[in-house]
């Protein structure tokens, strides 16, 4: 499956995630905000297995999915927890009276890994660019795959070490973005990588 059929929904629901956080941030309402950013990651955790799973389930005979199709879907869904957490970073710490020396520098390399994942798909589309072939694809996939494991180190990190406890401090709102944006990308990437596998033990079985 794609995007496609669900995109208009799924690109309204995470527009008003990204408001009600920008708002909440704007009225210090710390609970609420977290509450935002829950239902951004949730929705895009959501998204991925929908358009994951008939891929799981496949049987050898039934119709293939192109395997670079599948992986584009997937690489959309990380640039767009990406682009979401660069615009939230830019209206939570330029926008509001929320302060972080920090905000607009990892909202910017939010951003350009965001367009680094765009660029990728772009390529992906291209049946005959380089970056479609299985061999390229499967070592973008073990890539994804370390990112993956490194994100949950840092999760794990970032529990740990109680950032996540309400401070004086302005980097509250980041830390929430740390949590719900990771997230999210750990499980779409760990999502990418199955239906990666699967796509590819069936095509070598036919």
């Amino acid at each position: 499956m794609t995007l496609r059929p669900s995109l208009f929904w799924l690109l309204l629901t995470l527009a008003v995630a990204l408001v009600a956080m920008y708002l909440a941030c704007r009225s210090f309402q710390i609970a609420e905000s977290a509450i935002a950013a829950a239902v951004f990651s949730a929705v895009l955790c959501a998204s991925a297995i929908r358009t994951n799973a008939p891929h799981w389930r496949r049987e050898a005979n039934e119709q293939p999915v192109l395997l670079r199709e599948a992986m584009r879907t997937n690489v959309l869904l990380i640039a767009l927890a990406f682009l979401w957490c660069a615009a939230a970073f830019y209206a939570i710490y330029l926008g509001t009276a929320v302060r972080w020396q920090h905000g607009w520098e990892y909202g910017t390399a939010c951003l350009l890994l965001a367009a680094a994942y765009g660029y990728y798909a772009l390529r992906l589309a291209n049946s005959a660019d380089a970056q479609a072939q299985p061999a390229t694809i499967e070592r973008m996939t073990r890539i994804i795959g370390y990112q993956a494991i490194l994100i949950a180190i840092g999760l794990v990190w970032l529990v740990a070490s109680g950032k996540l406890a309400i401070t004086h401090k302005g980097d509250w709102a980041a830390n929430q973005l740390f949590l719900a944006g990771g997230f999210a990308i750990m499980c779409i990437s760990v999502i990418l990588i199955k239906t990666n596998a699967a796509l590819s033990e069936r095509r070598t079985a036919v």
